[in-house]
């Protein structure tokens, strides 16, 4: 909401002489040359309002008008500190001048010192009641120190003494939409805008009140209006923008965000609000160059810092992550937001008695920071301790929430249903899994019949053959280690193991190799999407691929013989994998399928798998996966993958663990069955439990859901669905 102030009062005449310096020495009468301050200050021409000021000062210097109009002169030119200074000494001159405190009062509270200025705005009313100035700049104070209906008190009475104040009214509108007054608000903005025509940021106001009142198509003329009184006008753009967010057209929302750019490309909430639309549709590199940019314009502001603390723990870089969001707490202790992000920094680098507290302070400012609830699932016992003083607040909120909106109680759902299984409750629990799955499922786009005939495409075009004197014999390199695999099987209990070994990198889960695929495709546009592009890439294209994606795995890994890569779905490639690094080893982690659905069920995963939310297409696509395995075990040359049981982990950690060194072609380390007291980071939806030693908990699990998990148990032993041509990618750039 946008405070408008009013325009600093036209000093009064004085009855000195004075003689100002121009293009030779002028002699004019006292009235005269503050009369000519005065109306340069209000033509915008303030460097020569200052000379003005400063000759007549120099003439006269008990003069408080030139003192007065020298000061707002100053606070224009951006020099607020002398500013305030000339003010008060105006104020020594002219005790009794209500406009000289108001101006005064103003200038103060602008640079943060609002106390002060509601005590300084207090004082011009006292002189001056019908000042209609200071009467609306101390509504301002008021309302910058969260008293908007002391705010609404000071406008009514600015705009009884001057009815056509369109500041004052546009003021009010916002007062009163704090303190609930919607209809009264919209009024206030029509009457701003019925005594000036031309007025921006009563529109953008309007605009943002429609919004919220989901009068849609209105706000957007408001926001427009705004935008053409004043094409410079950055956060009417971003209200514009954050309207087309909430239609969820994103393209739309940065189509409008760069157009503000181009007037206003400095300008921090635009910088902002583009970032984060970028990290939400996966553009990292472009939402943290926003992120820095608009850090470089203001370095202390802790909502720039958060979303860069995320996009540096999003990237992997939890170490850069954590220094970032703690700069953002110094900043404002009680953000819901720096709380609960910083918690979950802190979740991953394995510090989870701290998560658990940050998480813990972001929902008691914020109860209705629902992901945070979900960022505590598996830190918290629901079924005890400070855990059931949880649930009940989580039941609480569940029970009351039929009104929200169900995207924001997604996370909710998921919190909710892990907190009954905790409880014992398990059926409850899968009742509200199911429940969560449906609202997620209801978001995302998915084919299943594209999916699978994707899944049968990549096997026909990969038969053994492919593997027999292929035309690029591939780069002679052992460190690349692909772990592939369901989500939930065991995969970074098994990259942790690895990791912990002083010659194995674990590079965590990375998409490097559908980015290396995605920029051959742009360099050569004839090129078809996977799997179709293996019928046209040239051996020198290969080697292309096989060295960019190199470069980006090995760049952070040292000196280490091997280096870990789980992206799970990875599984696409294994094929092409083998091509480009024949002598890549290959871990397919494994468990009990039920249990490997059921679990992925019970998650909301940061990315769509938009196959993860109902029963029956999570069985089938385990089924389509399951069946392409199996094609590389009989494909591929001995030796180059080995399939990992979760179970077998469980049940001789040591001996799995020898045997996947062994795989590795390293020495065996005793760090290895150590792993959960390693300190690297950790971000996938295990990071608590590869903290701790191995347990049997999660082994046939599903047992305990009753006839509820049937439909996933059928699907997984069904037939496929019918397919048609593949129209489903991995990645977007793949």
């Amino acid at each position: 909401m946008t405070q408008t102030k009013s325009a600093p009062p036209r000093p009064k005449d004085t009855k000195e002489a004075i003689q100002l310096a121009g293009k030779g020495s002028v002699a004019v009468s006292p009235d005269q040359a503050i009369e000519m301050a005065a109306t340069l200050f209000g033509q915008g021409k303030f460097k020569q309002a200052e000379r003005v000021c400063r000759q007549i000062i120099e003439a006269r210097p008990t003069n408080a008008d030139a003192f007065n109009i020298l000061g707002v002169t100053l606070n224009a030119l951006g020099n607020p500190e002398q500013a305030i200074s000339e003010l008060r000494r105006a104020v020594e001159l002219a005790p009794n001048a209500a406009g000289v405190h108001s101006n005064l009062g103003e200038v103060l509270r602008q640079q943060g010192q609002t106390a002060e200025a509601k005590t300084v705005l207090e004082r011009a009313v006292q002189l001056d009641p019908n000042n209609s100035q200071a009467l609306n700049n101390l509504g301002i104070a008021h309302f910058d120190l969260g008293k908007p209906a002391a705010a609404v008190e000071f406008y009514r009475r600015a705009i009884a003494v001057r009815p056509d104040m369109a500041e004052a009214h546009n003021n009010l509108g916002n007062a009163l939409r704090l303190v609930g007054d919607i209809d009264g608000a919209i009024q206030a903005y029509h009457n701003a805008l019925t005594h000036r025509e031309r007025y921006p940021e009563a529109y953008n106001n309007l605009g943002t009140l429609l919004q919220h009142r989901g009068e849609e198509d209105d706000a957007e003329h408001a926001f427009r209006r705004a935008m053409f009184q004043n094409p410079g006008y950055a956060d009417a753009y971003c209200n514009l923008a954050s309207l087309f967010v909430g239609r969820k057209n994103d393209a739309e929302a940065l189509r409008i965000l760069g157009e503000a750019l181009k007037v206003a490309p400095q300008h921090v909430g635009t910088l902002l609000q583009t970032a984060r639309i970028q990290l939400r549709r996966g553009a990292v590199e472009n939402a943290e160059k926003l992120a820095r940019h608009a850090l470089l314009q203001e370095p202390d502001n802790a909502d720039v810092l958060i979303l860069l603390g995320q996009i540096l723990h999003e990237t992997e870089r939890v170490d850069e992550a954590l220094p970032i969001l703690e700069r953002a707490l110094e900043l404002r202790p009680k953000s819901p937001e720096a709380l609960n992000f910083y918690g979950v920094a802190l979740k991953s680098v394995g510090r989870l008695d701290e998560s658990r507290e940050f998480l813990l302070e972001a929902l008691k400012e914020n109860p209705n920071l629902y992901g945070a609830y979900a960022n505590l699932n598996d830190l918290v016992d629901f079924s005890k301790g400070e855990g059931a003083a949880l649930f009940t607040k989580l039941e609480e909120i569940v029970t009351s929430a039929g009104a929200v909106n169900a995207e924001l109680i997604l996370p909710l759902q998921y919190a909710y249903a892990k907190a009954l299984d905790d409880r014992g409750e398990h059926e409850r629990s899968l009742e509200h899994y199911i429940a969560g799955g449906k609202i997620k499922r209801s978001q995302l786009t998915y084919d299943e019949a594209d999916t699978h005939s994707f899944f049968d495409q990549i096997r026909a075009t990969f038969p053994a053959a492919a593997f027999e004197n292929p035309a690029y014999p591939g780069v002679d390199d052992a460190r690349p280690t692909f772990i592939v695999g369901m989500p939930r099987s065991g995969s970074t209990l098994v990259e942790q193991i690895l990791s912990s070994h002083p010659d194995v990198y674990g590079a965590g889960e990375v998409k490097y190799l559908s980015l290396a695929i995605g920029r051959i495709r742009d360099r050569f546009p004839s090129l078809p999407k996977y799997p179709g592009l293996m019928s046209k890439v040239t051996p020198a294209q290969l080697d292309i691929v096989a060295k960019d994606y190199l470069r980006m795995l090995t760049a952070s890994a040292g000196n280490a013989a091997r280096v870990t890569d789980k992206l799970l779905t990875n599984y696409f490639f294994v094929g092409l994998i083998h091509l480009l690094f024949p002598n890549a080893k290959i871990i397919h982690t494994r468990r009990d399928p039920v249990d490997t659905c059921l679990s992925g069920f019970t998650k909301l995963f940061k990315d769509d798998m938009p196959h993860s939310y109902d029963l029956g297409e999570l069985g089938r696509y385990y089924g389509k996966y399951r069946e392409l395995m199996e094609h590389w075990e009989d494909v591929l040359p001995k030796g180059t993958l080995i399939t990992v049981d979760y179970e077998e982990v469980v049940a001789d950690t040591e001996g799995q663990a020898k045997r996947l060194i062994e795989f590795l072609g390293l020495p065996w380390n005793d760090k290895c069955v150590d792993f959960h007291k390693s300190d690297r980071p950790v971000k996938t939806a295990s990071v608590a439990q590869v903290r701790k030693p191995i347990y049997q908990t999660s082994v046939k699990r599903w047992k305990k859901y009753g006839a509820g998990l049937q439909p996933l148990v059928d699907a997984i032993e069904s037939k496929s669905v019918t397919t048609k041509d593949a129209k489903a990618d991995v990645s977007e750039n793949a």
